[in-house]
Order: structure tokens, then C-alpha cells, then sequence
């Protein structure tokens, strides 16, 4: 029998905590900040102090078989009696803490204590909190003593408190594993390429491996890769899944593909994570007991709301993690957190497992192979990866906040100053450039920052109503991401300091952050990795950590060819210089495809401005067809209504203009004949910047390849991505034309969909005009 492992600090802060979510005292340390000062404190205890003492206690807790187990801090003998020490670190002052919260820290030590004296026949033993401070650096420490019966009373009564639940986890896990098994694939057939792709998906997890797949819109990837983990589930292969996103969408096809596989009698837990800015219920969030009701008390509901949830409901998507949380007068948010303890399946963003600031801990913490990771459009997460482990900082934000700080907190105040100073000494090496950049990390700044944001940290837990506060945490955020990422500043990352606008931004830059993804998946069991624009493969697995043992897989597109015409209008040049004095022939080209034929067309162009000149001339020249334009910031409402005009069937010719890289060039779904057109104009490279160039430098020195590193190929993978919008199902037709000379380059040939191998490419509009009404007339 599998003997269930329950780590004691889980154990007893999920029974016995209690009070209020309170965002101004949480610890800002990392985990890496925290371990260190742990490892000085237990160092300064002497050599008779033992450190890092491993404990265990088997149980049988209703006919389960479990094991209590944890790390005590340290194990030390005081005036003949042996004391279990538990050590914390915060920037929060011992006094400001909640009595639950210290109270807290003494359960963990007490069970910690309670194993101990029944290993060594003890009949009394003491437990101390060691509190470190780390703003003033004050160590507070406090004692409590128990007789080994108080102990045994309190660790039986946690442990009964504690079944009821252990119990309803590995009663659902029996039932989830049972449906799993009998699991049969929720369609009659498999579309050409699913069962492949899902054998494969079955196979990497078995293996403990990464796979990278290319699979073309159509495929069905979010059945192909859910149904076989789930399979693999079943037969106890892995606990949780986390299926991870870049778009609101993509989440939603992942809750719609559960629905269908819960219909065929599989019984699964899922909770779809929202960001918390979001979901909250308050108009402006503020994380505290005094401002938010679902804040206060919270610890003290959470187990009866989550109770209810999981006795009444298995999917926990954000209109149901809302109805229990006002029910029960939870945040939304953490409650969310806290029922993904018990669920199967974690529907989310990438930044629950990649971002190092925001990423989770309860899960992500420590190596746990139980973990499966399936990362849906993971083109996206090589620009993301490089947010995610980057940090900026604006002089004029810290300077704002010092000149308006009360006289009352000088240390503060000098504290701001200094950082200043540090701002004013990168100022001066500017000398008269806009821009530098340097391989080296701010060392000064870095070290004045730090100080500055413990200080932040002291005022706020001072000051709850100061009318500053809503202006302080903002900062203390930014300085915060930006000494967090210092702590993984190396030679993947440049420092850039660049002045605009009278201000001075300091960014610690990660180029290539693929090491720090590739360490972040070796914690999981297995990691997949499925786009439609994966190509080339070797790429992707370079740049997104996949290592040299990754395994890679591409399924050819499952569409009849003949329904799909990719054409090349060679005559064009879209270059920067030469895309203006372009525009008419551009023009001519999109109404060469939309006369052929009555339907809805999709336009990309490289930019806003330059999207707004071709659409000014297009309409000026050919006023008799509909046209709408993206506009620069869209409201999800304006998203909705600019979607919503493309309808099946149309009597009259419309004709969208979008952005290359932009909300529409990936993750719609415009299906028949509601788009039967996509025209891209350019090869979607990357405006040239600083960061590109820096990009373009590092992999031209790693291998001789910056320029396709940083411009040619993150450009093909947005013009396939709109070029993808075209053909959805296998019963669509439609054409994607490409406006530019540079697709019969070879560079940039090699670079194209396998499948567009057929394409045609044409020199002039009447030879353009011609191939596309041969076209129509074939499908007729």
C-alpha cells in the first residue's frame, strides 16, 4: 500500500491557521533570502546546536496509512532541557504580528517537538520562536514548555481535525482514478493526427520527459494532450495537472475540453486561476483587514467555504470560485489558491509556474514528479520568459515618493536619498548618450534599493492610514521585482540605463532565459510543450530550456490541400525605406483578392501607423467596400464588436485591418465563412530596439546567428499565427496571401510551414488577380 506523505508545516497551517489576509505583513524575502539567513542563525548557534533535523511519525489515520514528516530548524539543549527551535524572518516587527500568526509558528514546533519526545521517551520539552526582524536586523525570541502528554493532546486532536479531509482526498482520488481508467475518448473518431500526438503526450510523461510539439491549428491540441495525461492520471503516473496560457481564451477551451471529457463519466477536479487584480470584488484592490471585508477573517472561513466547494461542485472555473466566495465572504483570489490543493487539474497562466516572483510555491517550491505541466501556445512564453526575469526601475517614481514623505520618518527619507544618489551616479556615466548598457549588474543601486524596500516595509505595517499608502505599495512593488531578479542577475542578463522623457530607467535585462526554464521544469514530472508555430523545432527547444534530452514531435497539417492557397506576391517590397511608397500596390493586391470573391478578409500590417496609411488609401481608392480598423487599445468590449461583424454568409464584402503580433493575428476563431481571406504584408519583423539588438548580439556571439535569433524568426512566427486564422476546420477554404519580396529568399523560405510547400508565388497584379480565381473556381 502507497503511503501517503503529509509535510507538518502544510499539516498545521492548513488546520490551524486563523486571522486575516493582510498584503502590508506579508515576507518579501525569497526563498533563497530566507534559507540564507536561516543558515547564519544556525551557524551563530554553536556547534552543540542541530540544524536541519529530519523527523517522521507513521500513522494509520482512518485505516490510511500517512506519514507525518518535516525539518525542525534546530534541536538544541538548554539548562538540561532539550529545546525544538523554529526560525522565522520577516520585515514585519514581532509586535505588529497577529497572535495567530505567532501562535502559528509554535504548532509547527509543537508537533516538530511532540515526534521528538516520543523518539527520545522524553516527559517535557521546550520550543522556541526565534524571530529575526531583518529591517533592524533584532532577533526576538520566545519560549513555551510543554509535558509530553499536553503534546500527545495536541497532536491528537490536529490529527483528528485533520481526517475528515484526508479522507474525502483519498476517497476522490480512488473515484478519480477509477473513472480514468475507463476513460474512452470523447469523439466517435480521431481527427488525422490526435491519436498520434496523444500516443505521444502518453509516452513523454511515462518517460519523465519534455516534449515540444508543432501541431497546425485544427489538430485538436487541448484534446489531444488533456485526454492522454488524464489516461496517465489514471494509472497513477502523476497527482495534478497544471495546463498553462498566455490568453483568457485558450483558458476557456481548456474548461470547455474537461466539460467534454467529464461527460463520458470521468470524475475530475479543475480550477481555472484568475490574476488576482481581476477577480477581486473591491474597485480598487487593497489586500488588508482594514479595507476588505474577504481580507479580514479570512483563515478563519476558508475551510467551510472550501468544504462546500469541493462537496457540491467539481469545476471551480470564475464565476463559480465567485458564488462560494461571496457566500462566504472569502477573496475570490486566495480562495481559488487554497481549492487547488484538492483539485486535478490547475487551468492558468504561465506565471504560476515560470514567474519567479509570482509563481506557486505550495507546488512549485520543491522537485515534486507527481507534477504534469502542459504549456498550450508556447511560442508566447519566449518573450514572456524574458518579462518574466526581467526588472525595471524609474528614478522619477522613488523620487516622487521622497519629496512627498513626512518629516517623521527620516530613515526613510535618507534611505530614498541614497538610492537617489546611486540613480545620480548612473545619470553622470550617460554622460551625453540616451543609452548604455553594461554587462555588470547595478551593484550600488542594488544595495541601496535593498535597504530602502525593508524600510518601505516597516512604514507600511506603521502607517495603515496614511493616505500615502496607495502610492507607496506601487513603488515598494517595483523596487521589489527589481532586487528580486537581482538574485538571478548572470551572464544571461545585460543592465540597461536609458533616459527619456526626463526620466531615468535602470533595467536588468535577461536575454536568454532559458536556463532558468529549463530548472523550473527538471521540478516537475513531465512537460509539454504544443504550438501551431513551433518552427524550427531545434529553436524552441533551445531558447525555452528544453535541454539536450527533450524529445520533439511535428504532426502534418490534417486540411485537405486544395482547400488552402498560399500565394507570394514577389512584386512587393515592405522594407522600412520602401513600404510607403508601397502602399498603392499593396492596396491592389488586397482588392485583387477581395473582388474574386464576396466574404470576410483579414488584413495584417507590421504597424499602427502604418495599418492607418494603407487603410486611409484602401478606402479612398475603393470607397464600395466595408472596412474596419484596430484600433491601439481595444477594450474587450470593442474586441467583442470588431469579431462580431464577421459574420457566415455576409452579402457584402468586409475587409478588417489589424496589427501584426496584435489581439487578432492569434487565438481566434473566425470558422466557415466567416473569414475566407488573410492577406500579411511584411515578414513581421521586430522593430529594431535596444533589446533586440542586445538579443542579436548575445546569439550572434553564442552562435553566429543574432539576426534570425532576434528578427527573422520571432517575425515568421507571428505571420504564421495570422496566416493560421484562415483555415480552422477541415471543411473551411480561403487564401493567404503574403505581400513581400523576401519570401522567395531562401533565409526566409526555410523558415515556412512544411505544408506551404505548395505555395504560388506571382510578379504582377493581373498574374495574382488570375491564380486567385482559378482558385474560387476550383472549389466551386
Amino acid at each position: 500500500m502507497t503511503v501517503k506523505k503529509i509535510a507538518i508545516r502544510e499539516l498545521v497551517e492548513f488546520i490551524l491557521r486563523s486571522g486575516s489576509i493582510d498584503e502590508g505583513k506579508n515576507s518579501s524575502h525569497t526563498p533563497q533570502e530566507g534559507a540564507r539567513i536561516h543558515r547564519k542563525l544556525q551557524k551563530e548557534a554553536g556547534s552543540s546546536y542541530q540544524k536541519e533535523v529530519w523527523l517522521k511519525k507513521p500513522l494509520t489515520i482512518a485505516g490510511i496509512e500517512v506519514q507525518i514528516e518535516g525539518r525542525a530548524d534546530g534541536i538544541f539543549l538548554q539548562d538540561e532541557l532539550t529545546y525544538i527551535d523554529e526560525i522565522k524572518t520577516s520585515e514585519t516587527p514581532i509586535e505588529d504580528l497577529e497572535e495567530g500568526i505567532i501562535n502559528l509558528y509554535f504548532y509547527q514546533a509543537m508537533v516538530y517537538a511532540y515526534i521528538f519526545s516520543e523518539q527520545e521517551e522524553l516527559s517535557e520539552i521546550g520550543t522556541r520562536l526565534t524571530y529575526f526582524q531583518t529591517t533592524e536586523e533584532k532577533m526576538t525570541r520566545q519560549e513555551r514548555r510543554f509535558s509530553f502528554q499536553e503534546l500527545s493532546d495536541f497532536f491528537t486532536d490536529l490529527v483528528q481535525r485533520y481526517e475528515n479531509w484526508l479522507v474525502f482526498q483519498m476517497d476522490w482520488r480512488e473515484t478519480r482514478n477509477q473513472s480514468l481508467k475507463e476513460l474512452v475518448f470523447p469523439f466517435g473518431t480521431y481527427r488525422k493526427g490526435q491519436r498520434e500526438l496523444a500516443a505521444a503526450v502518453y509516452k513523454t510523461i511515462h518517460a519523465q520527459q519534455k516534449l515540444f510539439v508543432e501541431a497546425p491549428t485544427g489538430t485538436g491540441k487541448t484534446m489531444s494532450t488533456l485526454f492522454p495525461t488524464f489516461k496517465a492520471m489514471g494509472e497513477e503516473l502523476g497527482e495534478r495537472i497544471f495546463y498553462l496560457t498566455a490568453k483568457t481564451i485558450t483558458r476557456q477551451v481548456a474548461e470547455e475540453t474537461v466539460t467534454k471529457i467529464t461527460q463520458e463519466a470521468a470524475r475530475i477536479k479543475s480550477v481555472t486561476l484568475t490574476a488576482k487584480d481581476k477577480i477581486c470584488f473591491l474597485t480598487e484592490r487593497n489586500c488588508t483587514p482594514e479595507h476588505c471585508p474577504f481580507a479580514k477573517g479570512y483563515y478563519d472561513r476558508v475551510n467551510d467555504g472550501l468544504w462546500d466547494m469541493l462537496n457540491n461542485d467539481d469545476h471551480y472555473t470564475r464565476p463559480v470560485i465567485e458564488d462560494y466566495a461571496r457566500k462566504h465572504e472569502l477573496c475570490p483570489f486566495e480562495l481559488s489558491l487554497d481549492v487547488s490543493r484538492f483539485c486535478d487539474l490547475v487551468i492558468g497562466d504561465y506565471n504560476y509556474l515560470f514567474d519567479p516572483t509570482v509563481y506557486l510555491r505550495r507546488f512549485f517550491e520543491e522537485e515534486n514528479k507527481t507534477n504534469l505541466v502542459l504549456v498550450d501556445e508556447a511560442h508566447n512564453l519566449v518573450n514572456r520568459s524574458k518579462e518574466m526575469y526581467s526588472a525595471s526601475i524609474s528614478r522619477n517614481n522613488l523620487a516622487t515618493i521622497q519629496k512627498d514623505l513626512k518629516s517623521s520618518f527620516k530613515k526613510l527619507e535618507k534611505a530614498f536619498i541614497k538610492v537617489d544618489n546611486e540613480f545620480e551616479l548612473i545619470y553622470q556615466a550617460l554622460a551625453d548618450e540616451a543609452y548604455l548598457h553594461q554587462q555588470s549588474a547595478p551593484e550600488g543601486l542594488i544595495k541601496s534599493l535593498f535597504k530602502v524596500q525593508e524600510l518601505i516595509k516597516e512604514w507600511l505595517a506603521e502607517n495603515p492610514e496614511d493616505p500615502m499608502q496607495q502610492r507607496m505599495l506601487p513603488v515598494y512593488f517595483e523596487i521589489l521585482r527589481f532586487t528580486r531578479m537581482s538574485e538571478f542577475y548572470d551572464d544571461h542578463y545585460e543592465t540597461t540605463v536609458e533616459y527619456k522623457q526626463y526620466d531615468l530607467i535602470v533595467k536588468e535585462y535577461c536575454i536568454d532565459p532559458s536556463y532558468f526554464l529549463e530548472q523550473t521544469m527538471d521540478k516537475v514530472g513531465s512537460n509539454i510543450l504544443f504550438s501551431a508555430s513551433f518552427s524550427p523545432l531545434d529553436y524552441y527547444q533551445e531558447v525555452l530550456g528544453g535541454g539536450e534530452e527533450s524529445l520533439t514531435y511535428r504532426l502534418p497539417s490534417p486540411f485537405p490541400s486544395e482547400n488552402r492557397l498560399v500565394l507570394v506576391d514577389a512584386s512587393i517590397q515592405t522594407t522600412y525605406q520602401k513600404r510607403v511608397q508601397n502602399i498603392p500596390k499593396i492596396a491592389e493586391a488586397v482588392e485583387a483578392l477581395v473582388k474574386a470573391k464576396t466574404g470576410n478578409y483579414l488584413v495584417f500590417l507590421p504597424s499602427f501607423q502604418f495599418l492607418d496609411q494603407v487603410a486611409d488609401y484602401f478606402h479612398e481608392k475603393y470607397p464600395e467596400y466595408a472596412i474596419q480598423i484596430q484600433g491601439s487599445k481595444l477594450n474587450e468590449q470593442e474586441r467583442e464588436e470588431f469579431l462580431a461583424a464577421f459574420v457566415n454568409q455576409p452579402q457584402k464584402t468586409l475587409i478588417g485591418f489589424c496589427v501584426l503580433g496584435g489581439i487578432f493575428s492569434e487565438g481566434i476563431d473566425l470558422v466557415g465563412e466567416k473569414l475566407i481571406g488573410t492577406v500579411v504584408v511584411g515578414v513581421g519583423l521586430p522593430q529594431i530596439n535596444h533589446e533586440q539588438e542586445l538579443i542579436r548580439e548575445y546569439y550572434d556571439e553564442k552562435k553566429d546567428e543574432g539576426f534570425s535569433y532576434a528578427y527573422q524568426l520571432p517575425g515568421m512566427n507571428k505571420v504564421i499565427q495570422a496566416a493560421g486564422r484562415v483555415i480552422r476546420t477541415m471543411k473551411d477554404q480561403g487564401i493567404i496571401l503574403l505581400l513581400d519580396q523576401r519570401y522567395t529568399n531562401p533565409h526566409y523560405q526555410k523558415l515556412l510551414p512544411i505544408s506551404w510547400r505548395d505555395r504560388k508565388v506571382v510578379y504582377d497584379a493581373e498574374e495574382l488577380g488570375k491564380t486567385i480565381q482559378d482558385f474560387w473556381e476550383s472549389t466551386e
